[in-house]
């Protein structure tokens, strides 16, 4: 089953403003408690768009019928739990702004990270990515900004990875990949293999693949077939599980640099 806020908020990012596809997206994610009482021409209608562009939609996600688009819409508000959480115990300082009291939850939080994950799995990774001649990044959304800045700093430091934030395109890629790739993921809140997966906690892949989840809130069965998993274990708080799972990729990248010039080594 798709997640459905992470399908259409991945539409209005990659389609044009005008498009229909973009319009009817946008109203779907604006006016999710009005769906359970249109009618498809008054969705179309809401839209600006034709009764045909709404069907052609709908299947286009995969969905036989608007009705059954409109099923799961009531289904994604329901289950809807994986925004950021502003945790109880954040510094809140009455004699402080606010940015200063977020800051210093940060800095609270990057001292917990430091305590909570291994650095040898850090230093583990980064040897990796010598060891496998494919390498392949995944994330979305928050999660692929992450992915992105990672493959990003990892070519500075010197090594080319391939970076997937798309998720039509991540079932395929991960079915077709050679023996012996190295897969990293990146997913905050840990719904990642339920996207891209036939089913929960099973991942598909070629023999001598190796796949390494970096998570702040995992939730998949133990038995799922990912070989190393790295918790931040600091949860979806805002000051903490995306900037997390950076921090922890940043020092891969560090680590990587390191084990190609030793001479910077402390």
């Amino acid at each position: 089953m798709i997640n459905l806020g992470t399908t259409l908020l991945g539409i209005i990012n990659t389609t044009s403003y005008h498009s229909t596809n973009h319009q009817i997206a946008t109203y779907v994610l604006e006016n999710l408690e009005r769906l359970d009482y249109l009618s498809e021409p008054e969705m179309a209608r809401a839209c600006s768009v034709s009764k045909s562009s709404i069907n052609r939609f709908c299947k286009e996600l995969g969905y036989e019928s608007f009705a059954r688009f409109q099923a799961d819409v009531l289904r994604f508000r329901r289950r809807n739990n994986f925004k950021y959480v502003l945790g109880a115990d954040d510094v809140r300082n009455p004699d402080s702004t606010l940015l200063h009291n977020y800051c210093a939850s940060v800095a609270r939080n990057a001292g917990l990270l430091a305590a909570n994950v291994d650095d040898a799995a850090l230093e583990q990774v980064a040897r990796d990515l010598d060891r496998y001649d494919e390498v392949m990044v995944i994330g979305e959304m928050q999660s692929g900004d992450v992915a992105y800045a990672f493959q990003h700093n990892l070519f500075e430091a010197g090594r080319v990875v391939t970076a997937n934030v798309y998720a039509k395109e991540q079932r395929e890629l991960l079915g077709r990949l050679g023996p012996g790739a190295l897969v990293i993921v990146f997913s905050l809140f840990g719904h990642f293999f339920r996207r891209v997966c036939e089913e929960p906690g099973q991942l598909s892949r070629s023999e001598g693949t190796k796949v390494c989840w970096i998570t702040s809130c995992p939730t998949m069965a133990p038995d799922m077939e990912v070989d190393l998993v790295i918790d931040c274990g600091l949860g979806k708080n805002l000051a903490a599980g995306n900037l997390a799972m950076e921090m922890v990729a940043n020092a891969i990248v560090m680590h990587y640099w390191r084990l190609h010039h030793p001479e910077t080594s402390a």
